[in-house]
């Protein structure tokens, strides 16, 4: 996975995690962060033990509709997510979401490598489109952190996309969960189409102890995803070039399908949240990460949709 490419030598942490953006023929970079390390504006710095959700509005560079699929998401410590949506209504929709990673900096697909069932995959954007980006952002340190972020958008080559991507962001509904409080939390969606899901993650907070995802087929129920790490979140490729580990429930081994996912008509998706509130207050649906929940799916899919 590509580090450390710009010569950064800056007073913050994670100066390792600045990439390079692709050649202006190839692809080009998002990039949030202050134009001066020496002074950088107000809201890209973050105080010992702050937390704040903001969105910053940028525009792409391409000056034609160009189609893309390989990202590389690189963050500095603290943050917790990155959801980027396009600003343009347009073929991609007005909000639509282009990209999405959960507290790792990470490469989709995994290595770059597009596996042979996805050559057709892409996502169409159009020619300088406004682009949002939610930046979720927590510092548990004892000294200011820098907010900032690197993604590139590599191109694909128009005549080859064939099948457009499509996006997954459910949220299982959840009530105030009182202290000390050990629930599980379901959700589901039903899938339309017939296709496959390219990857999944399951969004959640620090009261999180299980993420678990199921794939129900005629009376059948397979365990897809299984993760544990509210803080490092597994993000599961489901292709055939990327071999998954299987979970395991007694050593708390996070894992799930090996190979594509295909989604027929008539599935349905199911998860749960196992959440444990240690805190002293009721664990509400925000943002905060210690004092609030989520349990969300988050996927992209191609040929079916999962509603």
């Amino acid at each position: 996975m590509a580090m450390n490419e710009c010569g950064l030598h800056t007073k913050f942490a994670g100066d390792e995690y600045c990439i390079l953006p692709p050649p202006p023929d190839k692809g080009f970079q998002l990039h949030v962060g202050p134009a001066d390390y020496d002074n950088p504006e107000a809201k890209y710095l973050l105080a010992a033990g702050e937390e704040t959700t903001d969105t910053f509005t940028v525009t792409s560079s391409n000056d034609k509709e160009v189609y893309f699929y390989y990202r590389q998401y690189r963050m500095r410590p603290g943050a917790h997510h990155n959801i980027i949506s396009s600003g343009n209504a347009g073929d991609i929709g007005l909000g639509q979401r282009i990209g999405t990673v959960n507290s790792l900096s990470e490469d989709y697909p995994k290595g770059g490598i597009i596996a042979p069932e996805n050559t057709g995959v892409g996502i169409k954007m159009k020619p300088k489109s406004g682009i949002n980006v939610s930046l979720h952002s927590i510092n548990p340190s004892q000294k200011t952190e820098l907010r900032e972020i690197w993604v590139n958008f590599w191109y694909r080559n128009p005549e080859e996309v064939t099948e457009p991507v499509k996006e997954v962001f459910a949220a299982a509904p959840m009530a105030g969960i009182p202290p000390g409080a050990d629930v599980v939390i379901n959700g589901s969606c039903a899938v339309t189409g017939t296709g496959r899901m390219l990857w999944a993650y399951g969004h959640r907070h620090a009261n999180n102890t299980r993420f678990s995802v199921w794939r129900s087929r005629a009376g059948k129920k397979d365990l897809v995803y299984q993760g544990y790490n509210w803080e490092e979140t597994l993000v599961l490729d489901y292709s055939s070039t990327v071999k998954n580990a299987v979970p395991d429930t007694a050593p708390n081994v996070e894992g799930g399908w090996t190979g594509i996912l295909d989604m027929q008509s008539g599935d349905q998706f199911t998860w749960e949240c196992h959440i444990v509130n240690k805190t002293t207050g009721t664990l509400n649906f925000t943002n905060n990460t210690f004092t609030g929940e989520m349990c969300i799916l988050d996927a992209e899919t191609v040929g079916a949709s999962c509603n």
